[in-house]
């Protein structure tokens, strides 16, 4: 007698799991996950809905080969924060969708695109922000400031270098081997070694950096050479005495940044202090500024507690700083491992990092997500890059980093970028997005609170590519890559809930409304696009000379490209008297979904939905509903035959829907 058995999937808090997993059965993410999750979010009550459309806001159009391009966020206030595209040799700043000012080079001005990061700099770009100035460092450059000012009517925005002062020095020349004397008149002091080595590699010409003498808890900065053993200068801090020296007890010093030792690679702010993290010279170093003072760098030999800071993250491997982050501690993240700062609030005497973690650190800028931080794994000598959140081990008191894509499998490939976004008033999921090489996007849903940890994925309509990612409060921007009529393009895009295309454009009508005759896609020459008018879908039509007619008349227009949505579950399998379905022949006899909305859609090919007689006129949207629809299949699937039985529902962006849950009917 034929056996039957109900199987019911009531959420997807388990996200989309790899393929790997379809063996396990024994696993508890197994009941919760899914096959396939393709351009679904998450939802907080365990379902998944359809994804929004990317809403086009403009285009940047790097010369030639120059296609590196980054995005910031920045906030100013809680209602007011702006997108920051950084390209080749020029920034645009957006605000709610619109370009407020785009910075490029005057071309009157000698050398100001020097003022300006290269295409091929910006993947070594960091940045952090207060207030009204971002601070952008580059390994190459000295650290800049994008600066917003603004008056009751108008903002501007200006680029120039940050104007540091009291920049740390280094002794890169090791010990001194002769005695040294110093005499004071005023503010020049003058050095005396007994051995001309000490001064034999200074050099004083206008584009070396500084050099300085550190004797007796003073600092003298190097004007003159008078002879081969007599050095003249500055003094910036008096010696405490004049008494002659004895060798390796004073020093010949060097400012620790330069053009020849290389620049900041890593910044951050930290409880009144701006701090700044690996250089060419010294990649494990991290230099903090005074106190309420963030450009001033100057320390005394008093060492008081609001003076600058520096520390070298000693190991038996080299721990580069590629990020310094800021959330409940105050991290380093290297090539060497994950360090936090041991005490707060720091000083010159208590300034201190311990190792957490061996595990090194990718240099995309880490974020922080429902209560935890978030870093991507550097991928090195063969290793695949991950995507681990930092979770307080109570026992150890240390940072233990999880692997928190480990079920996800192929989802997470060579991200180049990551963001995140905290619930909204109409979405509560808490959402990482991470930008995978191949243009995709893996979105993990999750909420520590409820166990909810579930990835998902997003493939953009049109063949786009997302290169870059970021949040602005808590709206989702891309930096997309499309191929237009022949032209790579490159568009920044917004996740907009009300849009059903990517790349979405509204048109300008062409006279009143209803009409055929829509305008302004000059944007989209030359190519072919979906269009939604009226909340129905009309197909595709090609612009040409910046328009496009309609094949029928309609008061609304949406211009872009569909997307595909679907939701998999995972092989349905079940604990029968005589065994399970593997191995077995068993078949799919009825498919029951529960959608919180839904228009129409399939159910493994079988349509569900759509006009039926009596109901609105024909030339209306289809109506949108929740409930439940059943499926009845005929025939044989799954087992020896055909591979395992799963139940799929796909759908066109245009009819999105949310998915609540999913029965199936098994006989076997």
């Amino acid at each position: 007698m034929p056996i039957r058995k109900s199987l019911q999937q009531f959420s997807f808090t388990s996200g989309m799991l790899d393929s790997a997993v379809e063996a396990r059965l024994d696993v508890k993410a197994y009941h919760a996950g899914a096959r396939d999750l393709t351009n679904m979010l998450g939802m907080s009550q365990g379902g998944v809905m359809t994804r929004g459309g990317f809403r086009r806001i403009g285009e940047i159009s790097p010369p030639g080969d120059a296609t590196t391009i980054r995005l910031a966020s920045f906030t100013f206030a809680l209602d007011r924060s702006y997108l920051i595209a950084l390209s080749h040799q020029r920034i645009d700043i957006f605000r709610d969708g619109m370009l407020m000012q785009s910075l490029v080079p005057d071309p009157a001005v000698a050398d100001d695109a020097d003022r300006f990061f290269s295409s091929d700099e910006l993947t070594d770009v960091d940045w952090t922000q207060s207030l009204d100035t971002m601070i952008m460092v580059h390994p190459q450059h000295p650290p800049r400031r994008l600066l917003r000012q603004h008056d009751a009517v108008d903002e501007e925005w200006f680029l120039d270098d940050l104007p540091l002062t009291h920049a740390p020095t280094f002794n890169f020349r090791g010990l001194t081997v002769g005695t040294a004397t110093v005499s004071i008149v005023g503010n020049t002091a003058t050095i005396t070694s007994s051995d001309a080595g000490d001064f034999s590699d200074v050099d004083l010409s206008a584009d070396a950096p500084s050099c300085w003498v550190r004797l007796h808890g003073g600092l003298i900065r190097l004007t003159e050479m008078t002879s081969a053993t007599v050095a003249r200068g500055t003094v910036v801090n008096e010696p405490e005495e004049t008494t002659a020296s004895e060798p390796g007890l004073w020093t010949v010093e060097e400012d620790a940044w330069s053009d020849i030792r290389g620049w900041p690679r890593s910044v951050n702010l930290f409880q009144g202090r701006l701090y700044f993290g690996q250089t060419r010279a010294r990649p494990q170093t991290i230099w903090g500024s005074r106190a309420g003072s963030f450009f001033d760098f100057g320390t005394t030999s008093d060492a008081l507690d609001d003076e600058a800071v520096e520390l070298t993250l000693d190991n038996d491997e080299i721990a580069a700083v590629e990020q310094l982050f800021v959330s409940n501690e105050f991290l380093a993240l290297t090539t060497g491992g994950i360090y936090a700062c041991a005490e707060t609030p720091v000083t010159p005497g208590n300034f201190f990092f311990k190792r957490q973690s061996e595990l090194p650190a990718s240099r995309i800028r880490p974020v922080e997500l429902d209560g935890t931080v978030v870093f991507v794994r550097a991928a090195s000598d063969g290793s695949r890059a991950t995507c681990n959140e930092l979770v307080l081990d109570d026992i150890r008191q240390v940072l233990v980093p999880q692997d928190i894509g480990l079920l996800a499998g192929g989802l997470i490939n060579a991200p180049v970028d990551m963001a995140a976004r905290m619930g909204t008033e109409t979405d509560a999921a808490n959402h990482l997005l991470l930008a995978n090489a191949d243009g995709s996007v893996a979105v993990l849903n999750t909420r520590r609170s409820q166990n909810i940890a579930g990835w998902t994925r997003m493939v953009l309509g049109g063949a786009g590519q997302v290169r870059a990612i970021a949040t602005v409060g808590a709206k989702i921007h891309a930096l997309v890559a499309r191929n237009i009529a022949g032209t790579d393009r490159f568009f920044v895009e917004q996740l907009d809930p009300e849009c059903r295309l990517d790349a979405a454009t509204m048109p300008t009508p062409v006279g009143t409304v209803p009409t055929s005759e829509w305008s302004d896609l000059g944007a989209l020459e030359g190519a072919e696009v979906s269009l939604l008018g009226d909340g129905c879908d009309l197909g595709t039509a090609t612009v040409a000379d910046g328009a496009l007619t309609t094949p029928e008349p309609v008061s609304t227009l949406e211009v872009g490209w569909r997307f595909d949505w679907s939701v998999e579950t995972m092989p349905l399998e079940a604990e029968l008297s005589d065994g399970t379905f593997i191995g077995n022949r068993h078949r799919l006899i009825r498919a029951t979904v529960r959608t919180g909305m839904a228009s129409v859609y399939q159910v493994n090919g079988r349509d569900v939905g759509g006009r039926r007689l009596g109901e609105a006129l024909l030339d209306d949207p289809p109506r949108t509903t929740g409930g439940t629809a059943s499926v009845r299949f005929l025939g044989w699937a799954g087992g020896r035959r055909d591979g395992a039985t799963t139940v799929r529902v796909e759908g066109r962006s245009t009819n999105p829907a949310s998915i609540l849950s999913i029965t199936a009917e098994v006989t076997q």
